[in-house]
C-alpha cells in the first residue's frame, strides 16, 4: 500500500483522499460467496449425452411424467 501511494501523483492526492475518507464512512463490503460444487452432481454416464434429448423433451412437454 505504501509503494502505491507513494506511486500517486500529487496532483491525484486529493481525489485519493476523497475516495479513502468515503471508504472510511461505509461499512465494509461484504465478501461474495463462493459455492463449491465439485462432487455435487451424480447421475448416470451418459446424462451429457443424453441432455440434449431431456431438454427436448422438457420443451415439448413428453418428460417422463407424461
Amino acid at each position: 500500500m505504501h509503494r502505491l501511494l507513494d506511486a500517486v501523483p500529487e496532483t491525484r492526492l486529493p481525489a485519493l483522499e476523497q475516495i479513502l475518507r468515503a471508504s472510511l464512512d461505509r461499512p465494509m463490503p461484504a465478501a461474495p460467496r463462493q459455492f463449491a460444487s465439485t462432487g455435487t452432481l451424480s447421475a448416470e454416464h451418459d446424462l451429457a449425452e443424453r441432455s440434449e434429448d431431456i431438454l427436448r423433451d422438457d420443451t415439448t412437454g413428453g418428460g417422463a411424467g407424461a
